[in-house]
């Protein structure tokens, strides 16, 4: 809820004309850089100190730069979170306009996500009928979260962890690693040790994530074989089918596996991969994404019991 207070004099102006002076060091390149006169930025500036009750440029006078006091400082980090709230707001009316924004919209980056799809729609639709859905593809996480960061999507799926704080995010799932392999060629009755894995010609996902597997690898003073790095799940399917090579990949990737290959359990403490939904903190979760959330919580839920199960 809006609520009048002492600052409602301060206009959007005054927060550029500080934000300007900050990064310019200076009065005059400011007014420059917005168009104004030097007076008319002292003007503002001085609106802002006089509104907030505090000092916040430090004048040193002569050739020193001007700078922000510790008061100015703060008010800049909060002119920046106004900024990126308008910026948002203009993007929702963007897609208003374009008739985008009623449906929820969704990044995915896929890799096996699809087999939670079905049953996270069939409990949003028990509680939420009149959510429509809309898939955004991407292969990275930076690509989506930058979706999610210009307002261009609601939230997006996201291999674990995120460390942006511009960003929220929950956990939904750890999905353990195993090994995908021609049908019929895996003849040994235990599963792999680390270094035999590290040996063979190793298949999984084209992603910077997968480099966490290389990082828990060379920790054990291993170097891993990897000879395939594929986005298409169907393509590592195929490969590892053909014998030429077998896949590490997240149990939830072979929940629809293809013909001629077979999964061989592992026990060698590989990390597993960690799937989350994330949201920019900016924007926040509106009624439809946090319903969308609450599905996914429990639908994930119920695939790791799911999975446990398989596992044992």
């Amino acid at each position: 809820m809006l609520r009048p207070n002492g600052w409602i004099g301060v206009e959007l102006r005054h927060f550029l004309a500080l934000d300007a002076v900050a990064s310019e060091a200076s009065f005059n390149r400011a007014a420059a850089k917005l168009g104004y006169t030097q007076p008319a930025i002292s003007q503002q500036i001085a609106t802002l100190e006089r509104v907030v009750g505090q000092k916040l440029i430090e004048r040193p006078g002569g050739s020193q730069p001007v700078r922000l006091t510790r008061a100015g400082e703060i008010v800049v980090e909060h002119a920046h979170a106004i900024g990126a709230r308008l910026a948002t707001a203009q993007a929702d009316l963007h897609s208003l306009r374009a008739g985008d924004l009623d449906p929820l919209r969704l990044g995915f980056f896929g890799r096996g996500l699809g087999a939670l799809m079905p049953g996270i729609c069939r409990r949003l639709e028990l509680d939420r009928p009149e959510v429509q859905i809309r898939i955004t593809p991407g292969t990275e996480d930076e690509d989506l979260l930058g979706m999610a960061r210009r307002g261009e999507i609601d939230l997006t799926f996201v291999q674990l962890p995120v460390t942006l704080d511009e960003f929220d995010h929950v956990t939904l799932l750890e999905d353990e690693y195993v090994l995908v392999v021609r049908a019929g060629a895996f003849e040994q009755h235990s599963p792999p040790k680390l270094e035999e894995l590290a040996a063979m010609p190793l298949i999984s996902f084209r992603s910077p994530k997968t480099c966490q597997l290389t990082d828990y690898f060379r920790a054990n003073n291993l170097e891993p074989s990897w000879v395939v790095g594929s986005d298409d799940l169907e393509s590592i399917y195929a490969f590892a089918a053909a014998g030429d090579g077998v896949a590490l990949l997240p149990r939830l990737a072979t929940r629809c596996l293809g013909f001629g290959v077979e999964v061989v359990e592992l026990a060698c403490g590989l990390p597993p991969r960690r799937i989350g939904l994330a949201w920019s903190t900016t924007r926040g979760e509106s009624g439809s994404a946090a319903a969308f959330v609450q599905a996914a919580r429990a639908e994930a839920a119920l695939f790791a019991r799911k999975l446990l199960s398989v596992a044992g």
